[in-house]
């Protein structure tokens, strides 16, 4: 749609508000809807933008998204990670609904990530210790070593006792000690954390766990788990099949005979933050 079709647009919503405002009776309904149908919308598309920003410097005016992501100046649509701009409705799932880490040198293990496989592509998996929808996700993985590396990030979103196991665990991943890293990552995969002392530990580097908690916020994670494909594909809640996902296979058609809106379709749904 061109500037001047989204100005027409406008402009014929006001005018068919305000003569259906001032004379009611007198504006029939099907003129407003002639007037609307009448502007060719060739697509929509929702962005994922979550709040938008009006920035002033000087005689600049700019507008960017509340993660810092999209800014929109001089007509175009930037995605700032990235350095691409956004000009076609495609390119919105193309770019702006995925993630590059490798465009945004973002290392996964920067952010003190367990590693998990020995395949070719990485998942990165921010997770909270406790949740149980991470759980799922840690079980599914294991089946997938050969074919990808998972890169597991704590971060603690379910209140003190999470906070309190993913500092112990990070102070150990400090460690150079490949038994102690053993360690942690069976811990973690078990969800088995019996026994882990509740002091803070004496020493520890836990500046890998602070930028874990920067970059989901930066990421604006509303829950856990929270799973970046290695094509930059992300979801939010642990995938009902994890490798049909991750391979980016299609669903399949519900049959009439499935029953809607069951708790089973919404088992996998992440945890929120509380």
């Amino acid at each position: 749609m061109t500037l001047r079709q989204v100005s027409l647009l406008i402009a014929t919503l006001l005018s068919a508000s305000m003569a259906l405002a001032a004379n009611p009776q007198k504006q029939p309904v099907s003129n407003i809807a002639a007037g609307l149908l009448s502007i060719k919308i060739d697509g929509m598309q929702d962005l994922p933008i979550s709040g938008l920003k009006m920035v002033k410097s000087g005689e600049q005016t700019v507008f960017i998204s509340s993660n810092g992501r999209f800014a929109f100046y001089g007509g175009k649509l930037m995605d700032i990670w990235t350095q691409q701009e956004i000009k076609e409705l495609a390119d919105i799932d193309r770019i702006a609904n995925r993630i590059d880490l490798s465009r945004m040198k973002l290392k996964a293990d920067d952010l003190g990530a367990v590693t998990i496989g020995h395949g070719k592509g990485q998942v990165l998996v921010f997770i909270d210790p406790r949740c149980p929808y991470c759980g799922k996700v840690m079980k599914d993985l294991q089946a997938l070593q050969d074919q990808y590396i998972f890169k597991l990030v704590m971060i603690p979103i379910l209140g003190p006792e999470s906070q309190n196991i993913v500092v112990q665990l990070a102070c150990q991943l400090g460690a150079s000690d490949t038994k102690v890293k053993d360690y942690v990552r069976d811990r973690l995969l078990k969800q088995d954390y019996a026994g882990l002392p509740t002091e803070p530990p004496a020493r520890c580097n836990k500046e890998p766990l602070q930028k874990a908690v920067v970059t989901a916020k930066l990421f604006d994670l509303k829950g856990v788990p929270f799973l970046i494909a290695p094509d930059g594909r992300t979801h939010s809640g642990a995938p009902e099949v994890l490798a049909d996902w991750l391979a980016d296979k299609p669903k399949p058609s519900p049959s009439p005979a499935t029953t809607p809106a069951t708790n089973a379709q919404n088992a996998n749904a992440p945890e929120k933050q509380p």
